[in-house]
Protein backbone atom coordinates (compact mmCIF):
# COMPACT_ATOMS: atom_id res chain seq x y z
CA UNK A 1 0.00 0.00 0.00
CA UNK A 2 1.45 3.36 -1.03
CA UNK A 3 1.32 6.57 0.96
CA UNK A 4 -1.37 7.87 -1.40
CA UNK A 5 -3.45 4.73 -0.81
CA UNK A 6 -3.08 5.14 2.96
CA UNK A 7 -4.17 8.79 2.83
CA UNK A 8 -7.14 7.93 0.59
CA UNK A 9 -8.19 5.15 2.96
CA UNK A 10 -7.90 7.47 5.99
CA UNK A 11 -9.92 10.14 4.18
CA UNK A 12 -12.70 7.66 3.35
CA UNK A 13 -12.72 6.46 6.98
CA UNK A 14 -13.01 10.06 8.23
CA UNK A 15 -15.94 10.70 5.89
CA UNK A 16 -17.99 7.81 7.28
CA UNK A 17 -20.91 9.07 9.33
CA UNK A 18 -20.29 8.79 13.09
CA UNK A 19 -21.97 5.95 14.90
CA UNK A 20 -24.37 7.14 17.57
CA UNK A 21 -24.42 4.50 20.25
CA UNK A 22 -26.98 4.13 22.99
CA UNK A 23 -26.41 3.37 26.65
CA UNK A 24 -27.62 -0.17 26.01
CA UNK A 25 -24.89 -0.63 23.38
CA UNK A 26 -22.01 -0.14 25.82
CA UNK A 27 -23.41 -1.09 29.22
CA UNK A 28 -22.37 -4.20 31.06
CA UNK A 29 -25.60 -6.11 31.49
CA UNK A 30 -24.27 -9.10 33.40
CA UNK A 31 -23.83 -7.15 36.63
CA UNK A 32 -23.03 -8.59 40.03
CA UNK A 33 -25.44 -7.11 42.58
CA UNK A 34 -26.08 -7.28 46.31
CA UNK A 35 -29.05 -6.56 48.54
CA UNK A 36 -29.13 -4.00 51.34
CA UNK A 37 -28.58 -6.63 54.03
CA UNK A 38 -25.34 -7.89 52.47
CA UNK A 39 -22.50 -6.99 54.83
CA UNK A 40 -19.74 -4.56 53.87
CA UNK A 41 -17.27 -7.43 54.34
CA UNK A 42 -19.20 -9.66 51.93
CA UNK A 43 -19.38 -6.84 49.37
CA UNK A 44 -15.65 -6.18 49.72
CA UNK A 45 -14.88 -9.87 49.20
CA UNK A 46 -17.18 -10.07 46.17
CA UNK A 47 -15.59 -7.01 44.55
CA UNK A 48 -12.09 -8.37 45.16
CA UNK A 49 -13.01 -11.86 43.88
CA UNK A 50 -14.66 -10.56 40.70
CA UNK A 51 -12.12 -7.79 40.10
CA UNK A 52 -14.80 -5.08 40.06
CA UNK A 53 -15.21 -1.75 41.85
CA UNK A 54 -19.01 -1.21 41.83
CA UNK A 55 -21.90 -3.27 43.19
CA UNK A 56 -25.42 -2.04 42.56
CA UNK A 57 -27.72 -2.63 45.54
CA UNK A 58 -31.19 -4.02 44.87
CA UNK A 59 -34.32 -4.02 47.01
CA UNK A 60 -37.39 -5.95 45.92
CA UNK A 61 -35.77 -6.41 42.50
CA UNK A 62 -35.32 -2.66 41.98
CA UNK A 63 -32.22 -0.50 42.00
CA UNK A 64 -31.84 1.34 45.32
CA UNK A 65 -28.18 2.39 45.39
CA UNK A 66 -24.59 1.43 44.75
CA UNK A 67 -21.61 0.57 46.89
CA UNK A 68 -18.09 0.83 45.52
CA UNK A 69 -14.54 0.36 46.70
CA UNK A 70 -14.29 3.96 47.90
CA UNK A 71 -17.44 3.76 49.99
CA UNK A 72 -16.21 0.51 51.53
CA UNK A 73 -12.86 2.14 52.35
CA UNK A 74 -14.66 5.13 53.86
CA UNK A 75 -16.86 2.83 55.99
CA UNK A 76 -13.74 1.06 57.27
CA UNK A 77 -11.98 4.33 58.05
CA UNK A 78 -15.01 5.92 59.71
CA UNK A 79 -15.66 2.96 62.02
CA UNK A 80 -14.05 2.92 65.43
CA UNK A 81 -13.43 -0.79 64.87
CA UNK A 82 -12.94 -1.98 61.28
CA UNK A 83 -14.35 -5.37 62.30
CA UNK A 84 -17.63 -3.66 63.17
CA UNK A 85 -17.64 -1.92 59.77
CA UNK A 86 -17.25 -5.25 57.98
CA UNK A 87 -20.44 -6.47 59.66
CA UNK A 88 -22.47 -3.36 58.72
CA UNK A 89 -25.09 -3.83 56.01
CA UNK A 90 -24.16 -2.21 52.69
CA UNK A 91 -27.32 -0.12 52.98
CA UNK A 92 -25.37 1.88 55.60
CA UNK A 93 -22.39 2.45 53.27
CA UNK A 94 -24.02 2.78 49.85
CA UNK A 95 -25.01 5.93 48.03
CA UNK A 96 -28.39 6.40 46.42
CA UNK A 97 -27.28 9.33 44.28
CA UNK A 98 -25.62 7.90 41.21
CA UNK A 99 -26.61 9.18 37.79
CA UNK A 100 -29.14 7.00 36.00
CA UNK A 101 -29.96 6.68 32.33
CA UNK A 102 -32.53 4.79 30.32
CA UNK A 103 -31.24 2.15 27.88
CA UNK A 104 -32.24 4.31 24.90
CA UNK A 105 -30.21 7.33 26.07
CA UNK A 106 -27.39 8.36 23.71
CA UNK A 107 -23.89 7.42 24.86
CA UNK A 108 -23.02 11.12 24.67
CA UNK A 109 -25.46 11.75 27.53
CA UNK A 110 -24.02 8.92 29.62
CA UNK A 111 -20.47 10.23 29.04
CA UNK A 112 -21.60 13.74 29.98
CA UNK A 113 -23.14 12.46 33.23
CA UNK A 114 -19.98 10.54 34.08
CA UNK A 115 -17.89 13.66 33.56
CA UNK A 116 -20.12 16.19 35.30
CA UNK A 117 -21.17 14.03 38.25
CA UNK A 118 -17.60 13.00 38.96
CA UNK A 119 -18.85 9.47 39.49
CA UNK A 120 -16.99 6.72 37.73
CA UNK A 121 -20.10 4.63 37.07
CA UNK A 122 -23.72 5.23 36.17
CA UNK A 123 -26.58 2.78 36.18
CA UNK A 124 -28.96 1.94 33.37
CA UNK A 125 -32.50 1.38 34.63
CA UNK A 126 -35.91 0.92 33.08
CA UNK A 127 -39.11 2.84 33.85
CA UNK A 128 -39.85 0.48 36.77
CA UNK A 129 -36.39 1.21 38.28
CA UNK A 130 -35.12 -2.28 37.50
CA UNK A 131 -31.39 -2.44 36.93
CA UNK A 132 -30.52 -3.24 33.32
CA UNK A 133 -26.79 -2.55 33.43
CA UNK A 134 -23.92 -0.34 34.47
CA UNK A 135 -21.66 1.97 32.46
CA UNK A 136 -18.21 2.83 33.75
CA UNK A 137 -15.57 5.21 32.45
CA UNK A 138 -13.78 2.16 31.07
CA UNK A 139 -16.84 1.28 28.95
CA UNK A 140 -16.97 4.78 27.45
CA UNK A 141 -13.22 4.98 26.85
CA UNK A 142 -13.30 1.54 25.20
CA UNK A 143 -16.13 2.59 22.86
CA UNK A 144 -14.23 5.74 21.88
CA UNK A 145 -10.90 3.93 21.51
CA UNK A 146 -12.46 1.35 19.22
CA UNK A 147 -13.82 4.19 17.12
CA UNK A 148 -17.38 3.07 17.60
CA UNK A 149 -18.63 6.14 19.40
CA UNK A 150 -19.13 9.77 18.56
CA UNK A 151 -19.17 11.87 21.71
CA UNK A 152 -20.66 15.04 20.30
CA UNK A 153 -22.21 17.44 22.80
CA UNK A 154 -24.85 15.72 24.94
CA UNK A 155 -28.48 15.80 24.01
CA UNK A 156 -31.24 16.88 26.41
CA UNK A 157 -32.44 13.99 28.51
CA UNK A 158 -34.83 12.81 31.19
CA UNK A 159 -31.83 11.96 33.39
CA UNK A 160 -30.70 14.67 35.76
CA UNK A 161 -27.57 15.26 37.78
CA UNK A 162 -26.93 16.52 40.37
CA UNK A 163 -29.97 15.43 42.36
CA UNK A 164 -32.32 18.09 43.71
CA UNK A 165 -30.64 20.32 46.28
CA UNK A 166 -32.75 18.91 49.11
CA UNK A 167 -31.08 15.55 48.53
CA UNK A 168 -27.56 16.75 47.85
CA UNK A 169 -26.46 16.81 51.46
CA UNK A 170 -23.09 15.33 52.30
CA UNK A 171 -22.35 14.15 55.82
CA UNK A 172 -18.75 13.89 56.89
CA UNK A 173 -18.35 12.08 60.18
CA UNK A 174 -15.54 12.99 62.49
CA UNK A 175 -12.75 10.49 61.91
CA UNK A 176 -10.12 10.13 64.62
CA UNK A 177 -6.67 9.98 63.04
CA UNK A 178 -3.47 8.86 64.68
CA UNK A 179 -0.09 9.24 63.05
CA UNK A 180 2.79 6.97 63.97
CA UNK A 181 6.22 8.03 62.83
CA UNK A 182 9.86 7.31 63.41
CA UNK A 183 11.27 8.60 66.70
CA UNK A 184 14.11 11.10 66.24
Amino acid sequence: MTTTDTISHATREAQQPPVHLLASDVMTSDVATVVGTTTVGEAMTLMRTLGIRHLPVLGDGRYVGIVDDRLVAFALLAAGDPGDALEQPVSMAMTRYVPQVAPDEPLQRAAHLLRTSRCDAIVVIDAQERLLGIITMVDVVTAVALGSADLAPPLPSRATWPPPVAYAVAVTPSIPVSVTGAQS
